[in-house]
């Protein structure tokens, strides 16, 4: 049986048996997130946030609207918010309420290659989410390159730790939107921790999510599986004498 992540595999029925592969549901294309070396950013240019992602209540965009007031106030920072949803219009009015029209741009819908192109572009992403079980877009920021904010909580607490990203406990509204703002905080105030975590955040995916490894990796389990099924089934054939 394979299985996505560890709490998938401790839920499972006490009866079950036999063998449980843990394989994570989710890959990188190589051929579309690479992150573009000859991309760099002048010293004067503004630190950039981005949160891709639809606008729905579960993302929590208005908590990370919230927690950026004060990013953008320290640092002059930008934070640019990349999909579509119902709750566009109402986040648009708490950016103006917030003040954030000068360091908040809606992006809108992009296709895979125009995303990749603004994450190269990028320098953190953050992804607030309440409920996100997968969670892709983080290993495809990881893959270009970029430290990762996000909740401790469902696809993001399997992919990231300490190396690569910084991971925000929700045990309440004040605690999220407090610990995303410091999170962030360091984050612009560290190009060198920046640096780091975005490397060895690739080399984390490289080696564990890279699809073409991952289905050389389930082609390998199936073969596995054929061949002790296929031994199961030798050893436990009866012989009927004649």
């Amino acid at each position: 049986m394979l299985v996505a992540n560890e709490r998938t595999k401790q839920a499972l029925p006490a009866g079950v048996r036999g063998t449980v592969i843990k394989v994570a549901e989710n890959g990188v294309d190589f051929s579309i997130w690479q992150s573009a070396t000859s991309i760099r950013k002048e010293a004067n240019q503004s630190l950039h946030f981005v949160f891709v992602g639809r606008l729905v209540d579960w993302k929590a965009v208005d908590l990370l609207l919230e927690a950026f007031q004060p990013v953008a106030a320290a640092m002059g920072a930008i934070l640019e918010i990349i999909g579509d949803g119902v709750m566009r219009q109402e986040l648009e009015a708490q950016t103006v309420r917030l003040g954030l029209t000068d360091h908040v741009v809606f992006i809108g819908w992009l296709s895979q290659k125009q995303c990749a192109v603004k994450l190269q572009q990028a320098d953190v992403l953050v992804l607030p989410s309440l409920l996100e079980c997968g969670g892709a877009v983080i290993l495809e920021a990881m893959a270009m390159g970029l430290p990762v904010v996000a909740t401790k909580w469902g696809g993001p607490a399997d992919y990231v730790d300490s190396s690569c990203g910084i991971l925000i406990e929700p045990t309440s509204r004040e605690a999220l939107v407090n610990g995303l703002t410091e999170a962030m905080l360091k984050l612009a105030q560290s190009p060198d921790l920046r640096q780091k975590m975005g490397r060895a955040g690739q080399d984390c995916v490289r080696k564990h999510f890279d699809w073409e490894r991952k289905v050389d990796r389930v082609v390998e389990i199936y073969h596995q599986t054929r061949a002790n099924t296929t031994i199961k089934s030798i050893v436990e054939t009866p012989v009927i004498a004649r």
